[in-house]
């Protein structure tokens, strides 16, 4: 078996500005750093940037660079889900690791950027809660993460992070309604009526909520069909406020129910 460290550099606000360091689990640490440029400073681009240590354990034909970007960007997509937040990983580097204890103790560096040291304490406060509640659900989903990834639910949730990175509401919108439909839509079927009920039914708290979700589903369904199709009327922020609100909720009922099938899911909603 062959060790290996391999860092990215993650664009993104993703530590608070009192957390330097953070160790989410064995293989990945989190640790701050500030771009050095006159523009960053001006314009506090530099509180936006985070090294992410990630340590390997594979064998010599399997690619240790392709597992721990695997690894990393379950992490993101969790993220981009718990902290509502865009958050990107560029290119990594590799250097040999002796044992995973020294995970970040050395660091081959990233050119233009300084590691952050803060000015006071860390302390637990709102800022920090996003990327708190992100490593609890991280190492609480890791033990299925390849089961997940591997299914429609993994699917959806690449979707979802997906749709954070656009940068117009038109692929915010497609990217949006892909997720939902790989968590919900099975075969050859009507997609816009059966996405607004088994959306609605799974994410709703009553029935009247369970009717606006739906009624709201089918416009925005209809914006969507607009955009690929060509013509129609062009999404707004709004629109797409509210379906990053339904299909965020939607994927994370979908982890709670993770032990379901996409056929099992499907079929008790459908009885509901």
């Amino acid at each position: 078996m062959m060790l290996h460290q391999i860092e990215f550099l993650i664009e993104g606000y993703l530590l608070p500005p009192t957390m330097e360091k953070l160790r989410v689990s064995e293989n990945l640490i989190l640790e701050k750093v500030w771009r050095m440029s006159p523009e960053s400073r001006l314009s506090h681009e530099a509180a936006d940037y985070a090294i992410a240590y990630v340590g390997t354990c594979t064998t010599k034909e399997k690619h240790f660079f392709l597992v721990a970007r695997d690894y990393l960007n379950f992490f993101l997509q969790i993220y981009s889900l718990v902290a509502n937040q865009r958050v990107i990983a560029r290119q990594g580097i590799g250097i040999p690791l002796d044992d995973m204890s020294s995970l970040g103790a050395k660091s081959v560096g990233w050119g233009g950027f300084q590691k952050f040291h803060a000015q006071h304490e860390a302390k637990i406060d709102s800022f920090s809660k996003p990327i708190l509640e992100t490593k609890k659900r991280f190492l609480l989903l890791l033990p299925d993460r390849q089961r997940i990834m591997e299914s429609s639910l993994g699917l959806a949730l690449k979707f979802y992070y997906f749709a954070r990175l656009a940068r117009q509401w038109e692929e915010v919108v497609i990217h949006l309604m892909i997720a939902g439909e790989a968590l919900l839509i099975t075969g050859n079927e009507a997609k816009a009526k059966n996405l607004s009920r088994r959306l609605s039914t799974l994410i709703a708290e009553n029935e009247t909520q369970k009717a606006e979700i739906s009624k709201k589903i089918l416009k925005l369904y209809g914006l969507r069909s607009g955009i690929v199709h060509g013509g129609g009327k062009k999404p707004s922020w709004v629109d797409a406020q509210f379906l990053y609100n339904y299909v965020g909720r939607a994927i994370e009922c979908g982890l709670s129910l993770r032990h379901l099938s996409k056929k099992e899911l499907v079929a008790k909603l459908d009885k509901a």
